[in-house]
């Protein structure tokens, strides 16, 4: 499979775009769109299953699918409320077969047992910015991704050039801006707004088709 800087610049026609940290940026920034609008059912068929300590696991970086404690599932409460659930003699006191989560600091936190406090469990997660091996973000040279739904990676592709033109207009902008105040060429600043127009033009289908494109991913079973 091709990089996606060779997808992007597939897509937008030629390789006049070069920026190798703005594309990583931009496939980071749409794919953490896709993944926080994506459906819970549709992302927990690509989930990850990571160990939860008693002392907590950090979930900064992670967007929540399910949480288990031996395999019976984990209700969320607020953090306010966990003494409620961590007291024995409470209506709400929770249990190892009716366990509760909770989190707080950007940490997770399983409630079993309510005279134990805090458990160990299970969380199944998909990692909020897309990565290319479970692990590490994706980058302009990556040639795939993991735990985040294939039938989305042509969106993300999408998306990403989409943002790319944005840039490329951008700067083109800037050469005109600076041609029409120092009146350098007005053959040039005639050849950039040509140019301008053409990226602006083709932006507009880019934009069109990933959101079309997006709506029915999200829409989907």
């Amino acid at each position: 499979m091709a990089t996606f800087q060779v997808q992007i610049e597939d897509m937008i026609g030629g390789t006049s775009f070069n920026d190798d940290g703005f594309i990583t940026q931009a496939i980071q920034d749409v794919g953490a769109e896709i993944v926080s609008l994506a459906p819970i059912p549709k992302l927990m068929k690509v989930g990850k299953t990571v160990a939860i300590s008693s002392g907590g696991l950090n979930i900064s970086s992670k967007r929540i699918l399910a949480v288990d404690k031996s395999d019976y599932r984990a209700r969320e409460i607020f953090a306010s409320d966990k003494a409620r659930y961590k007291s024995a003699g409470s209506i709400y006191a929770s249990s190892d077969t009716s366990p509760v989560f909770y989190t707080e600091d950007q940490n997770l936190f399983v409630i079993g047992d309510a005279a134990s406090n805090e458990t160990s469990g299970t969380l199944c997660y998909v990692p909020l910015i897309p990565t290319y091996d479970g692990d590490n973000s994706i980058v302009y040279s990556s040639t795939g991704v993991e735990h985040f739904p294939k039938e989305a990676v042509h969106i993300l592709v999408l998306g990403a050039a989409a943002k790319c033109l944005q840039q490329e207009m951008a700067l083109k902008s800037e050469k005109l801006k600076v041609y029409i105040q120092t009146d350098e060429d007005s053959e040039l600043a005639q050849v950039e707004m040509l140019e301008i127009n053409a990226v602006q033009a083709q932006l507009t289908i880019l934009e069109g088709k990933y959101m079309k494109s997006l709506e029915a991913f999200l829409k989907s079973q």
